[in-house]
């Protein structure tokens, strides 16, 4: 996955992260959120996202990418 952005919204419950992958679909999710069935955002920053697998197991830091 690649960390295309982050949308600072109170009304949306604070940071959500916006990610996509390698097909070109776009995905989003806030702290806490499973996104694409398999990956766990951990958090997010205004420079990168932290994604956890599903199960909790192997964090990945994933800088923002903006593409």
């Amino acid at each position: 996955l690649k960390f295309i952005g982050v949308l600072n919204a109170a009304s949306l419950g604070g940071q959500v992260a916006i990610l996509s992958d390698a097909r070109g679909n776009v995905f989003h999710g806030r702290a806490g959120d499973l996104v694409e069935g398999r990956y766990r955002v951990v958090s997010i920053g205004e420079e990168s996202a932290e994604l956890s697998y599903a199960d909790g197991r192997g964090r990945q830091t994933i800088r923002l990418s903006g593409q």
